[in-house]
């Protein structure tokens, strides 16, 4: 029998935060979930801004808070190029993940690129 591995959701932490607002709407909707977030200020969080630190991957927006895995491994897409299995990732502030660069404050520990999907498996 085949079988492939698969890692998603080991040691899975989730914390709960107030989603940003821009004006009267907030920044993040249900059609945000799976997508890579970032801290936006005290206990808040969106998508980032281009370079930024991952705080983790959204998994639910309800009533203008949002549930994120801050910890475990997690699926993300990413942005070219791929990111280097075991290297790290930064935000590409549209919820996204890329390469960290020289200086950026790069995250996690990839695990797996798969290309075809353009997503990476990243233990947070």
């Amino acid at each position: 029998m085949a079988r492939s591995v698969s890692n998603r959701g080991i040691g899975a932490l989730y914390g709960t935060f107030d989603i940003d607002k821009t004006g009267e709407a907030y920044d993040l909707t249900v059609g945000d979930v799976g997508k890579a977030v970032g801290l936006s200020g005290n206990n808040e969080t969106d998508l980032g801004s281009n370079a930024g630190l991952v705080l983790g991957r959204l998994e639910h927006v309800q009533d203008g808070l949002a549930t994120v895995q801050l910890k475990g491994v997690v699926r993300m897409a990413y942005v070219s190029p791929a990111p280097t299995v075991g290297g790290a990732v930064v935000l590409d502030g549209n919820g996204a993940v890329k390469q960290a660069g020289t200086g950026e404050p790069g995250r996690g520990v990839v695990l797996a690129v798969d290309g075809a999907a353009t997503t990476c498996d990243v233990l947070l």
